[in-house]
């Protein structure tokens, strides 16, 4: 069952959904909660790009460190804002930290905006659920711009994605495990 808005706002003061910072009233929809861009902004290295491609063996890939070698930090611009170029592929962060505590029976999916989508930006490709039991954490965006403009976005002002919130049966187990920017993050 998917929450209404009156629902999360009942969810978030009740704690079965923590949210850092808090949702303003205008981020709370009928059926979702918008978050905003965090920083910063990752892409691989360019030099992947060139031809040969560069080849992955999934049965011997380690994505840490992988990504570790391959990712190169995006820069903002003097006023701080980032540009999410055509033909792309980016990883970025939530604003808001997020956390379903085990017993919150609750779980989350991230999706896209439509009036991003228009413009050609895919928010999140795919694994868009936040599971119950996760922890007090950002959420990992992969996005690919492919539309011919060139995005610009305010980091903890541009709200780039939506969390849908659905109710799990039972109570699962509690969850482990951090994404790559959570871990970049701890490592300073």
């Amino acid at each position: 069952m998917i929450l209404s808005g009156d629902d999360i706002h009942t969810a978030l003061a009740e704690r079965r959904m923590v949210i850092d910072p808090p949702p303003r009233k205008e981020d709370i929809d009928t059926t979702s909660i918008d978050l905003r861009i965090g920083k910063p902004l990752w892409i691989w290295d360019p030099a992947l790009w060139q031809n040969p491609a560069p080849k992955v063996s999934l049965d011997q890939f380690n994505y840490q460190e992988f990504s570790e070698r391959h990712l190169v930090e995006v820069k903002p611009d003097a006023q701080g804002l980032y540009q999410i170029e055509p033909k792309q592929v980016y990883l970025a962060s939530t604003f808001e930290k997020v956390e379903f505590p085990a017993g919150s029976r609750l779980a989350g999916r991230v999706e896209g905006k439509s009036t991003l989508a228009r413009l050609g930006l895919m928010v999140h490709m795919t694994a868009p659920i936040i599971h119950c039991g996760s922890g007090l954490g950002i959420i990992t965006l992969e996005m690919y711009n492919h539309g011919p403009f060139a995005i610009e976005v305010v980091p903890g002002v541009s709200r780039i994605c939506q969390l849908i919130l659905e109710e799990v049966t039972r109570e699962p187990k509690a969850r482990t495990g951090r994404s790559f920017i959570q871990q970049k993050d701890a490592k300073g």
